[in-house]
């Protein structure tokens, strides 16, 4: 069942405002990366309403992922993260950044203490090795992490793995990549350095071998570039201008997407009962592992009250 999932995208406190002169990293090294995470599969993403969609919902993402293991846009989502993980950190090193080893942060009382939360029992994050996903930021845990490790900052690093339909005129062409780095990071004090998001879309795609099937193994092959691309441009804006690293000069593909249905059909409102179906038994399901009310509203989108009833 597809399920467009906006609301949930990540949870980091990203609030993206108007554009100041970045503050340059060089001065706050060495940096601990706090976390790199990305998402367990590659869902649609429409650009002209700023949304994705999966073929699976919340709680049933892991069984339908069992279901397609074939698939090397679930079964890759690990290697995926990690070369986005280790090219991260390589790039920072290009640019005379200095990266604190991931396995001295475990050893932190800080970072020990931070735990799992929802996102993770959930299966809605695929953190890259060495590192946990940590999907929120608070003052304390980054002024803390800073004192227990030596680092002159922290960072928070998500990686969106999405693809979209390229068409031709009102023919869909094929499928093509498209990546989302979002980045936040402090300095010591907690005082907020980095609060930017990347976003790229590969110049290449794979045509459509029918209006559902695509070579899936070639649209993986996409992301190291853009990977590449997007970490560049970040280095690129929070280094200082002494580095002679750039990013390549790129232009996204032009993308057209299929526009919303303005009529509703049966197979919606059909659609739009089993959606919400699946809200409340998730909400239910996080209040029975002790969530408040609030914060089940927020995760699955229901109002307050729709979520207070499911307690009686």
């Amino acid at each position: 069942m597809k399920k467009s999932i906006c609301g949930i995208l990540c949870l980091v406190p990203i609030f993206f405002a108007c554009k100041s002169v970045p503050a340059d990293l060089s001065a706050y090294t060495p940096i601990a990366i706090m976390t790199v995470y990305g998402n367990p599969s590659v869902p649609w993403y429409n650009e002209s309403t700023n949304t994705e969609t999966v073929d699976d919902g919340i709680l049933s993402g892991a069984v339908n992922r069992m279901i397609n293991k074939k698939n090397p846009e679930n079964t890759t989502a690990q290697e995926r993260i990690d070369e986005a993980s280790a090219l991260l950190s390589e790039r920072m090193r290009d640019f005379g950044l200095e990266v604190i080893d991931p396995t001295v942060l475990k050893d932190c009382p800080i970072y020990k203490d931070t735990g799992k939360n929802f996102l993770d029992y959930l299966g809605n994050t695929v953190p890259a090795k060495g590192y946990d996903a940590i999907t929120s930021s608070n003052g304390k845990l980054n002024r803390s992490m800073c004192k227990q490790s030596g680092a002159a900052s922290v960072l928070y690093v998500n990686f969106r793995f999405q693809k979209v339909i390229v068409k031709d005129g009102v023919r869909n062409k094929g499928v093509t990549a498209r990546l989302v780095m979002s980045v936040f990071g402090t300095d010591a004090s907690g005082k907020r350095l980095v609060n930017r998001e990347y976003k790229a879309v590969s110049s290449d795609y794979t045509e459509l071998i029918k209006s559902s099937d695509w070579d899936k193994d070639k649209i993986m092959t996409f992301y190291p570039a853009l990977e590449n691309r997007v970490i560049t441009e970040f280095l690129s804006e929070f280094v200082g201008a002494n580095n002679d690293s750039k990013p390549e000069d790129y232009k996204p593909t032009a993308i057209t997407l299929k526009p919303k249905q303005t009529e509703p059909t049966l197979a919606d409102a059909q659609t739009e009962d089993a959606v919400l179906a699946e809200k409340q038994a998730t909400a239910k399901k996080l209040l029975d592992r002790g969530m408040s009310t609030q914060e089940a509203a927020e995760i699955t989108g229901l109002p307050v009250e729709d979520v207070e009833a499911l307690q009686n």
